[in-house]
């Protein structure tokens, strides 16, 4: 068994290199997430002896990639640009949020005695990390998995395959949903949304090249950004709010400085916090127990339809009810869940290439809030139990 850091570091890396490899190349690979073949063949390789399923690197990895990962990817997010999503976009954001809160809250009330076993009395913790993907993606799950420091890689590994796996279903309802309903659907003219009211989504098209100064300058940003909030949460936070997750400090932090023009221009930093995340990935597989995975699935996967059911019946039935614009509706659903890269498909699919710019800026707001709404909501629910 390979039990040297760095060699076992090369072995997280050649699992990264895998999964990117085949996901590239085969298009049945492409169809599960690069996430989950970074987590099974990381897995596979400590499942079978070749690394250890518990080494001090990967506690250091975990530690240190989420809230880097989190911090470069904000720096990116103008939340001057979230005006130009218009007040259609942005209302149906806040209905799509407001769903996705209240299948989260029915969902944890409901499944409570299941949730409280699998996690020894702390099944609420679960309810951050799926609100957090909810309104803002991926991102906000793994953040948030670690700002509550849920731990168990098990779960992690089963939490996180139903996350990407519910991508499939709901893939399905945001193109049937719209079809079923068009011919039932009245817009009023206040929510009437013209394709002269966005802008072409040309204009977010764009291919990063990387600069070496850019990439350093993420990179000092990033760890600054991390040491400060250490500080804080150490020398000021703690002393009020000692349950408050540090990668709150982060994202706060990261938002002020992502306000500042070269900061945000600055590239690269999506392919920097995606390796990062990937990394994270690779150290979690090589914790996963998969027998255990496996059992904790379906109960999990009980709980991510309550709150896709009660999320897409709220959207709906709201903008149904105030005649909102069905393909604004569906973009923001699609926004928050999908984040950036799920909108231009669904919108070229159909026919609402005018709404791609819009639905990528909320996307962003997401990325933004998802974090502090999946923490309120954890925290509201553990005060509603007693946990």
């Amino acid at each position: 068994m390979i039990s040297e850091p760095l060699a076992i570091l090369a072995v997280l890396l050649f699992a990264i290199y895998l999964s990117l490899k085949m996901v590239k190349r085969y298009v049945w690979a492409e169809r599960m997430s690069t996430i989950l073949w970074v987590i099974f063949i990381s897995a596979i390789f400590s499942n079978v002896g070749l690394i250890p399923t518990d080494a001090a690197l990967y506690g250091s990895i975990i530690g240190f990639t989420v809230p880097f990962a989190v911090c470069v990817i904000l720096l990116t997010v103008s939340l001057k640009e979230i005006l130009k999503a218009g007040r259609a976009m942005l209302s149906a954001f806040v209905l799509a949020s407001i769903g996705t809160v209240l299948g989260v809250v029915i969902a944890t009330l409901t499944l409570d005695s299941f949730l409280a076993d699998i996690l020894a009395g702390e099944g609420w913790k679960l309810a951050g990390p799926y609100t957090g993907t909810f309104i803002g993606g991926s991102l906000n799950f793994f953040a948030l998995w670690e700002g509550l420091q849920i731990g168990n890689p098990d779960l992690l590994a089963a939490a996180n395959a139903v996350d990407n796996l519910s991508l499939f279903p709901l893939y399905a309802l945001w193109v049937a949903v719209p079809t079923a309903l068009a011919g039932k659907w009245v817009v009023s003219k206040k929510w009437e949304v013209k394709k002269s009211d966005f802008e072409s989504a040309n204009e977010v098209e764009h291919k990063p090249t990387l600069d070496p100064l850019h990439v350093v300058t993420l990179f000092l940003l990033a760890i600054a950004v991390m040491a400060v909030s250490h500080w804080i949460k150490v020398e000021i936070v703690d002393q009020y709010f000692p349950a408050m997750p540090s990668i709150l400090i982060v994202t706060t932090l990261a938002l002020i400085l992502a306000q500042i023009g070269p900061i945000r221009r600055l590239k690269g930093a999506w392919e920097i916090g995606d390796l990062a995340f990937f990394l994270f990935f690779a150290a979690v597989g090589a914790l996963i127990n998969f027998y255990q995975a496996i059992i904790l699935s379906p109960i999990l996967f009980l709980y991510v339809m309550i709150i896709m059911v009660v999320h897409f019946a709220f959207l709906f039935g709201t903008g149904m009810l105030f005649k909102m614009d069905l393909g604004v509706l569906t973009i923001a659903s699609v926004a928050t869940k999908g984040g950036p890269a799920v909108v231009l498909p669904v919108a070229e699919m159909k026919g609402w290439r005018h709404l791609v710019l819009s639905g990528i800026i909320i996307a962003m707001l997401g990325y933004a809030v998802g974090n502090y709404i999946g923490y309120a909501v954890a925290q509201g629910l553990r005060l509603v139990l007693g946990g």
